[in-house]
């Protein structure tokens, strides 16, 4: 029975997801269980191999035996149909079936290419896969699945089990995890961090430092700073009293699980800072600016953290993080934690006035996996070694006294500018991996290699960033989609137009008409709605009704890209020298498309509008996993609202007909 099958399923991953809940280990495993599968697909082959010789014929063995292993391979991804169900999981039958292709080509290319030789060799990387995953739960410090059974009777078979489900059991727990470290590169997930220090031995540690800065009284026309390891005696144990308050703790808490993440403090960027009433071209003109703290944004896997915390009250100055889409003043108590190196923040002046000295605290913390302990610590050196050079500089240009340094306080600016531009437009991250996929993909991989992995990104990220939906950083989001996008399309521009260039009207006329098409509905949605904007609950639903959804054309965007994608492929040239470019292009937008009736956040909707409708009294059902979506009505049509504690709204764009039945997917993208 097929839901016995699923709920058989669902146990076993259940109690798999318990041994693999680290999303580092996860994502080793993503790695390590390929690998195994692929060495074990060798060895297969070679053995065959060497039965076959025993009995000389005339037939091609080697095809044969390949034959064989892509049978074995496509007939245990059928059988995930009924023992995994497709019904229920979906995502992972499908993800497991990629998977098992590229099992399939990487096991082939490494017997082709010579890097497996024999079946000893293939034994090898197996071992190595074992060795890796057991590797994987030592670093992560998480017991192992087969701990948990070895010693039970009927072992063998729960081995067995355990076995034959590795692969999707690793997508589930994947699916599962929420700090998977591959996806903090396809996922733009949001790191600002806020909290209040409300308890009493917080408050009288901030009463503490008010007061130091009182007793000082610095100069009001320039910013005033004292470094952590220069205070004394009780200034000092107050500002440690902060640093190790149980509000900041708590936070970090929320977003790095504390049995898989270390949070440290730098105390030598810690400081007490009290604003100037000024800023006229010196450097404390750059926290005016659109800017980035740090410059080590490429480096992996780890965070530097600074907290802003307001000591006391502030009506006038505001904090705002453009890409996350948030401000607001800091004041008595309030804590905002963000990316030292990432985050692009600003601040600016509100037309009210403060009546006193704005006093806040900068602390630092190093963020790191636990298992990368020497990375994060490396990581806190690097920022440390920054701000000392930093810091000089900056007291030298806050009142540049002569040529040189309004010179230096200008390049000050304009480095900080310059640096804010990259990390705006395109991401330092995604420059280094294009980069990288360029250098790599050239000279070890395959010539088509980057041409392949910068043209499919984009839509990765649309995937993976519908299926989470919650904690996500728009404005992040939306630059990395557009900068993926924008370099698939000049792919196909490049290729189509420069290097296969070959006349043909028809497919001239596919492009022109299909992208200004698609373009035209992307123009009239505008670029929120159109990069999931309603979806993240980041903008309210527009109906639209003028060009070119007044056509009758159903969801114009997708229908013009497709055209426009045709018509590349329908060029002669084009298509011999890439003949899965189009077509992969296509099968990502049918993917997409797939998740969203699989996944359809909206029938939830309808169902709530439905409910609401009829006052039945019944809660109105929600998407598993989500949060609760309100409904509301407008002209006779069903509308998506959250409910005023619900912060991330669901909605979808109606068709120009404004009926619910007819209306445009979220899919409808590009």
């Amino acid at each position: 029975d097929d839901d016995d099958d699923d709920d058989y399923f669902e146990r076993t991953a259940a109690r798999f997801r318990a041994f693999h809940s680290n999303g580092l280990n996860v994502a080793l495993h993503l790695i390590t269980t390929p690998s195994a599968i692929a060495s074990t697909c060798a060895a297969v082959r070679f053995l065959l191999l060497e039965a076959a010789a025993a009995f000389p014929n005339d037939d091609d063995d080697d095809a044969f035996v390949v034959w064989m292993c892509r049978s074995v391979l496509c007939a245990y991804g059928a059988s995930l149909l009924s023992t995994v169900g497709f019904r229920k999981h979906a995502g992972v039958v499908v993800a497991t079936w990629v998977a098992l292709v590229g099992v399939a080509w990487m096991s082939e290319r490494l017997v082709a290419d010579g890097h497996i030789a024999s079946a000893k060799d293939a034994g090898i990387l197996f071992a190595i896969s074992y060795v890796g995953q057991e590797l994987a739960h030592a670093m992560t410090r998480e017991k192992t699945y087969q701990q948990s059974y070895m010693f039970d009777a009927g072992w063998t078979s729960t081995l067995l089990e355990h076995t034959y489900f590795l692969l999707p059991l690793c997508f589930d727990a994947a699916w599962h995890a929420k700090d998977v470290p591959v996806l903090s590169w396809i996922v733009a997930h949001n790191y600002v961090l806020r909290c209040k220090m409300t308890g009493a031995k917080e408050k009288k540690a901030l009463r503490d430092i008010y007061d130091f800065v009182t007793n000082e009284d610095p100069a009001r026309d320039r910013t005033a700073h004292w470094w952590f390891e220069k205070l004394r005696g009780k200034t000092k144990k107050a500002f440690e009293n902060v640093i190790d308050s149980e509000a900041i703790a708590n936070m970090f808490a929320k977003k790095f699980r504390s049995d898989a993440w270390a949070v440290e403090p730098i105390y030598s960027m810690n400081e007490i800072y009290v604003a100037s009433s000024h800023h006229n071209f010196n450097s404390d003109t750059v926290f005016y600016m659109e800017h980035c703290d740090g410059p080590w944004s490429v480096y992996p896997w780890c965070f530097v953290y600074r907290c802003m915390v307001a000591v006391n009250e502030n009506v006038q100055v505001e904090t705002v993080f453009p890409m996350e889409g948030s401000g607001s003043c800091l004041s008595d108590g309030d804590v905002v934690g963000f990316d030292y190196h990432r985050e692009i923040h600003i601040i600016r002046d509100l037309p009210t006035k403060n009546t006193d000295r704005r006093v806040t605290m900068k602390l630092h913390y190093v963020v790191y996996p636990r298992c990368f302990g020497f990375l994060g610590r490396f990581l806190a050196k690097l920022a440390s070694f920054y701000n000392w050079a930093a810091r000089n500089l900056f007291l030298s240009t806050i009142a540049p006294a002569n040529t040189f340094w309004k010179f230096m306080a200008f390049m000050v600016l304009f480095v900080t500018r310059s640096v804010f531009e990259l990390e705006k437009r395109a991401g330092l991250s995604s420059v280094v991996a294009v980069l990288a996929a360029y250098y790599i993909g050239n000279n070890f991989i395959h010539e088509h290699f980057f041409l392949a992995f910068t043209s499919y990104t984009h839509y990765c990220m649309y995937i993976a960033t519908y299926q989470i939906r919650e904690g996500i950083n728009f404005g992040t989001f939306k630059r990395n989609v557009v900068f993926f996008k924008s370099i698939a399309l000049f792919h196909l521009g490049y290729n189509y137009f420069i290097k296969y260039f070959q006349y043909d009207l028809i497919s001239l006329a596919m492009i022109l008409g299909g992208y200004s098409l698609s373009f035209s509905a992307a123009y009239a949605l505008g670029v929120d709605q159109t990069y999931f904007g309603v979806e993240l609950g980041e903008c309210e639903p527009n109906f639209v009704d003028g060009f070119p959804y007044n056509l009758g054309i159903p969801h114009p965007m997708i229908i013009g890209s497709i055209v426009g994608l045709l018509g590349f492929h329908k060029n002669e040239l084009f298509r011999e020298h890439l003949p899965y470019l189009v077509p992969a292009h296509c099968l990502f937008y049918l993917v997409h498309m797939v998740q969203e009736e699989v996944f359809d956040i909206y029938k939830y909707v309808e169902d709530a509008a439905k409910s609401s409708g009829k006052n039945t009294g019944m809660k109105p059902k929600t998407s598993p996993g989500r949060k609760k979506i309100g409904s509301s009505k407008k002209d006779n049509n069903a509308l998506v609202g959250g409910s005023a504690a619900t912060t991330r709204r669901r909605s979808s764009r109606l068709s120009p007909n404004n009926k619910v039945d007819d209306r445009s997917p979220a899919w409808a993208r590009d």
